[in-house]
């Protein structure tokens, strides 16, 4: 959603106290595509970190700005979760992607990578009539997210309702979600129950722009200078251990010069004084 130009921004190191940056936020397909994007939050994800509350310390170390984050009035959004049908299914040699239609008004592509390995190219794109490599190699629709979790979609096809979790990408202008995670929906209830999850989440999170009162923004700031001031003396410890490991490599290699020096010396001295001693034995035959 357009944010209103008065809505205030706040700094990176402010969204540990976000209301929808360390979860799944509850989304549809249509708020997937009213996010925005601010500049200095378009990156890659280099870091992926997931929203769960075990992870806080490492969102904290994290250069958030360096990440795709986008916004839903001044919310911070990485991770999104929805639920819907899957209305179409496409896998390609290198990438499986399917639409999502939640009744929502709009349509929103998941994709995911696909694990190559050990798999040869396919000949038909649609779910349905992929062509193995082999006529014994079995139909392949695992996929590897970008971070690195396997996800099996061979019990998912057109039809089936599912529960998507991901982050939030863009293809060509359009959002998308990089799948992170897919759960079949089985029942109705179950269906109805994601749905008035989402709409509890739209109501006491999304509705109203995220506000933090200016001392919890001191309090974030300082314990964010302090854990830069952290990282800034660790990697002054590791280049100092780097160093003084060069120093001793350099050290032992010296010594290791001086010995085979000496070594050569003696093996030296001891050739001549043998030719002395062959040298008087010949001398005395004569």
């Amino acid at each position: 959603m357009p944010p209103p130009p008065s809505i205030p921004f706040y700094p990176a190191y402010c969204f540990l106290a976000s209301p929808t940056f360390s979860t799944w936020a509850k989304f549809t397909a249509a708020d997937v595509h009213t996010l925005t994007t601010r500049e200095g939050f378009e990156g890659s994800d280099s870091h992926l970190l997931f929203p769960r509350t075990s992870h806080l310390a490492l969102i904290r170390s994290s250069p958030l700005a360096a990440q795709k984050i986008y916004f839903y009035l001044n919310h911070p959004i990485k991770w999104v979760r929805l639920v819907g049908v899957i209305v179409a299914f496409d896998a390609s040699d290198y990438r499986l992607t399917f639409c999502l239609d939640d009744s929502s008004g709009k349509i929103v592509e998941v994709t995911c990578p696909r694990d190559r390995t050990g798999v040869g190219p396919s000949t038909n794109s649609t779910h349905g009539a992929t062509t193995p490599k082999t006529p014994t190699e079995p139909p392949h629709f695992k996929g590897r997210t970008l971070s690195g979790i396997s996800v099996d979609l061979a019990g998912f096809d057109v039809g089936s309702v599912v529960k998507v979790k991901g982050g939030v990408g863009a293809f060509r202008g359009e959002r998308q979600v990089e799948l992170e995670r897919i759960t079949p929906v089985r029942t109705t209830t179950a269906e109805a129950a994601a749905w008035r999850e989402t709409q509890l989440f739209h109501s006491t999170v999304l509705s109203t722009p995220w506000s933090l009162p200016p001392n919890e923004q001191r309090l974030l700031k300082e314990e964010a200078d302090g854990t830069a001031q952290r990282a800034k003396e660790k990697a002054h410890r590791k280049a100092e251990r780097e160093t003084r490991r060069k120093k001793r490599a350099e050290q032992d290699k010296t010594a290791q010069a001086g010995r085979q020096k000496h070594a050569d010396r003696d093996g030296n001295v001891q050739g001549r004084g043998q030719k002395r001693r062959v040298s008087d034995k010949e001398n005395e035959g004569v």
